[in-house]
């Protein structure tokens, strides 16, 4: 395992034959760029993983105390932290973009069910990010303290921002 600063051009082109980038490409403006980088950095063969959060909590999604939190937790981290998952579903045409063939995606999206880990992720999140969340006005500190009381309930009837996995590999040799 090698930890690095990912925005840094510190490695020479195919350098690695797997490069994963797991809920970090979705906090950086750059990823564009960085997609194409990391398609670069790979041998041939190599393969490109890319994961990143959907968010599944557009404005046709019930309104819930869920939903609602999940909105302010999106737009108070994009405010405070650039972070941005709208990008996200382009993940397999940016793979594609960048050179690389069987390109393929999948999303994973947990269950909301009372005490599960995802629940729990959720409900701890907010209460880190209660301060952003609070100054998008979206939200108050009943509709947070609300929302982690409905991730709790058997009325809880809400999809988990879904996590997409996108690959590709990079050609074993010249296209022709």
């Amino acid at each position: 395992t090698l930890r690095t600063d990912v925005t840094a051009p510190d490695f020479a082109p195919g350098s690695f034959q797997l490069v994963h980038a797991r809920f970090v490409l979705m906090h950086l403006p750059e990823r564009d760029r960085l997609i194409g980088r990391f398609a670069e950095l790979l041998t041939p063969g190599g393969v490109l993983v890319l994961s990143d959060a959907v968010d599944l909590t557009s404005e046709r999604a019930p309104a819930t105390p869920y939903s609602t939190a999940m909105r302010a937790m999106w737009q108070g981290l994009r405010a405070t932290i650039g972070t941005d998952v709208s990008p996200v579903p382009s993940y397999p045409h940016l793979l594609r973009g960048a050179g690389l063939d069987h390109v393929a995606a999948e999303i994973h999206v947990p269950p909301l069910v009372p005490g599960s880990a995802i629940s729990r992720f959720w409900a701890d999140t907010w209460q880190r990010s209660r301060e952003a969340m609070l100054s998008t006005g979206l939200v108050d500190d009943a509709g947070i303290d609300a929302a982690v009381r409905y991730l709790e309930s058997n009325a809880c009837a809400a999809l988990s921002a879904g996590m997409l996995t996108a690959w590709g590999q990079k050609p074993q040799g010249p296209r022709g």
